[in-house]
């Protein structure tokens, strides 16, 4: 998880846990049965298996859960977030977790420090390394320049609904699939402008 990753997640607690959000149902959990840990014992590999159990101590009398509900979450979010034409509430806060505005964006935020190429290249090492070794230098950027990409490491941007392009260092945010009641006053911040 980014650093970006736990700061947000710890604003949209905080904003839960303040009453900022309504609408929060309760949902009620129990722990999966040991039967049913067995009955999907074929999902996982056995290095996955092994891996997972050596990850943390194991509470289950004798095989991991082999489809583990964290999966399950990681392959949805996955699949929602990169479904083209999905709208989803991207709500900007200030430094005390209230609510700044919104924009509705067309599929999902984006971290500036992605990069569609590698970001090290192997290069010649010269005279003072044997062995046919080789070293690492930083890439090119997708940009076509050196150095860290705008916005550091909270940089973020997503599209609007009208296509528009916007880009923030802000790391408070949070984003949804759908509108969050606020108890705030909170403007769109990517409506129509009204002469």
């Amino acid at each position: 998880m980014t650093k970006n990753s736990r700061i947000t997640a710890a604003f949209a607690a905080a904003l839960l846990a303040g009453g900022f959000l309504a609408g929060c149902g309760s949902s009620s959990s129990s722990a999966p049965s040991a039967s049913t840990a067995q009955t999907n014992q074929n999902n996982l590999s056995g290095r996955e298996a092994a891996e997972f159990n050596a990850a943390v101590e194991y509470p289950y009398a004798s095989a991991a859960p082999t489809n583990p509900l964290e999966r399950e979450n990681l392959a949805k979010r996955l699949l929602q977030y990169n479904s083209k034409g999905d709208t989803n509430y991207w709500y900007l806060l200030n430094m005390e977790g209230q609510p700044i505005g919104y924009y509705v964006i067309n599929g999902k935020v984006s971290s500036t420090g992605s990069e569609m190429t590698s970001t090290q290249v192997n290069v010649d090492c010269g005279q003072n390394v044997t062995g046919g070794q080789s070293c690492t230098d930083d890439a090119i950027g997708d940009d076509g320049t050196y150095g860290p990409e705008e916005g550091g490491q909270n940089g973020v941007f997503a599209f609007t609904s009208t296509n528009a392009l916007i880009e923030t260092n802000d790391p408070f945010w949070v984003v949804s699939s759908q509108p969050i009641k606020l108890y705030a006053s909170a403007p769109q911040l990517d409506a129509p402008a009204t002469p």
